[in-house]
């Protein structure tokens, strides 16, 4: 059975999945400018044994994105200094971070967002407050393919 976590201030909540290990060995950076949110994530994410980093601001993304190499960056659409989106633009123009993956965990619900999300590069895109189970089922998608490539002999 899965469990529903609450943050303090009773914004955000997320499911607990029944599967653990999928992060196992590989960095994620939860880009988000709420405190109690990354925390939330990074609580729920470390049980699948991510090392998890974190950002509050675009442009830290940005920065982090390049020095860090993460696998994975769980985006906020609304982010200080410089929107998702546009963190993500600048991320995808990189040739260093062109194919980290790029989830997006918004507020934001209109369709146009989630259009201009994936117009930037986004590979998949989830509205606030989120099902862990779902965000897991899609890292899962996300990452088997590269995890098979990297297991494969030279």
């Amino acid at each position: 059975m899965s469990a529903t976590l609450r943050s303090e201030d009773n914004k955000s909540t997320a499911t607990v999945p029944r599967r653990r290990g999928l992060g196992r060995g590989l960095k994620l950076l939860i880009a988000d400018d709420h405190e109690d949110t990354r925390l939330l994530l990074r609580t729920l994410l470390e049980l699948q044994q991510f090392l998890v980093l974190e950002a509050s601001a675009g442009d830290e993304v940005v920065r982090m994105t390049e020095s860090e190499l993460p696998d994975v960056v769980l985006m906020d659409h609304s982010l200080p200094v410089i929107d998702g989106v546009t963190a993500t633009e600048l991320i995808r123009a990189n040739k260093k971070t062109a194919d980290t993956l790029i989830v997006f965990l918004s507020g934001r619900a209109e369709p146009e967002n989630q259009v201009a999300a994936r117009a930037a590069g986004c590979n998949d895109y989830f509205v606030k407050p989120l099902n862990l189970d779902s965000l897991v089922e899609s890292l899962e998608r996300l990452l088997t393919p590269r995890l098979t490539a990297a297991a494969q002999p030279a």
